[in-house]
């Protein structure tokens, strides 16, 4: 007999076993207490087999979708928190965003009035701003409040909010209100637009006060002043007769007239480098500032700036006198640069 021959009759044989156990039959007797009929079930042990089969069947099932009801249940949860948390955001955005309108016009109004005051425009447009380092930095403030805001949340809500947040701030800016398929309400796209905009007038109002600042520490440096409370031109810069003689001379700065005792006042911030009598000045001052500049002030009857000390424009460092070469009470003044005489003309008609 060969192998397979065999297992044929080895899996017939298994195969009749089955047969026969499974048509065997167990008798359940049901006995009533009253005179009733006694109840006689017969079941084969197929019957049993596929009975407890189901029983098993049914209570893995029942298992399964208690475990996939409560899988559901917390997504709906999720989903609700999720959507609350939208509710809110978006009740706040419009709460917040109508008093942005607020604030970003009158930051602009003021914006523009600053701009116009210090003619520092050309066209619309202001000269001193990049509007790509606008842009960019306001993306990053907004994008730093929603990390901010984000954190601040709980955890489910800050699984919601980072929606909202980081990386989807430009789309949204540029007008896009669909990312990684959730939906931005229009108010919170209307408010993320408002706020970005509103941050960019932010940068260039700080860049613009900034650019104030340093223009109003140059011009204190900047010798654009009228050193006299008064007073009136008696003799200018350049080549002149000299006042005491009939021969040429040249004259390294302006005279300016006037009675004596008159206060005269620093024409820019600086330091007192000379002070007391200078030959044919009689008493000076001189005052080293800033970018090179010097200015000499002098036939003074009186002086109030100590030497090493430091003035600023408008102060009163003397009076005016006719010490020293002069014909008459009057305030000698020079503007030099890098200690060579300029023309103080430009200057005093400037300031």
């Amino acid at each position: 007999m060969t192998i397979r021959q065999r297992i044929e009759k080895r899996a017939a044989a298994v195969r009749k076993r089955l047969r026969e156990k499974g048509n065997e039959r167990i008798t359940f007797l049901v006995i009533p207490h009253n005179d009733k009929a006694i109840v006689n079930m017969q079941l084969s042990n197929y019957v049993i087999a596929l009975a407890i089969f189901s029983l098993i069947f049914v209570i893995v099932a029942s298992v399964f979708a208690v475990s996939l009801q409560r899988n559901i249940q917390v997504e709906a949860d999720q989903l609700q928190d999720r959507d609350r948390a939208y509710v809110n955001e978006r009740e706040l955005y419009v709460q917040k965003y109508h008093e942005m309108v607020v604030q970003q016009d009158f930051f602009k109004k003021q914006f523009v009035k600053v701009i116009k005051q210090a003619k520092l425009h050309e066209g619309d447009q202001p000269v001193f701003l990049d509007n790509d380092i606008l842009h960019d930095s306001a993306v990053q403030m907004l994008d730093a409040e929603g990390e901010d805001f984000a954190r601040s949340l709980s955890y489910k809500e800050n699984r919601t909010v980072k929606f909202l947040n980081f990386e989807t701030t430009l789309k949204i800016a540029q007008g896009q209100s669909q990312e990684e398929g959730f939906y931005f309400y229009p108010e919170i796209t209307l408010y993320r637009k408002l706020k970005l905009d509103l941050n960019q007038t932010r940068n260039a109002v700080t860049m613009l006060q900034q650019l104030l600042k340093e223009r109003e520490v140059v011009q204190q440096a900047l010798p654009y002043y009228w050193p006299l409370a008064g007073g009136h031109f008696t003799s200018f810069f350049g080549g002149r007769i000299s006042p005491f003689g009939h021969s040429k001379d040249f004259h390294t700065g302006v005279d300016l007239a006037d009675a004596t005792g008159t206060p005269i006042y620093a024409a820019a911030d600086g330091r007192v480098i000379g002070c007391g009598y200078s030959g044919g000045y009689g008493l000076a001052v001189k005052i080293s500032h800033p970018f090179g500049f010097q200015t000499l002030y002098g036939h003074m009857s009186s002086l109030y700036a100590a030497c090493g000390s430091y003035v600023r424009k408008g102060q009163t460092i003397g009076r005016v006198g006719s010490t020293g070469r002069a014909t008459g009470p009057h305030l000698h003044y020079e503007v030099r640069i890098m200690d060579h005489p300029v023309n103080p003309m430009p200057y005093l008609t400037s300031g």
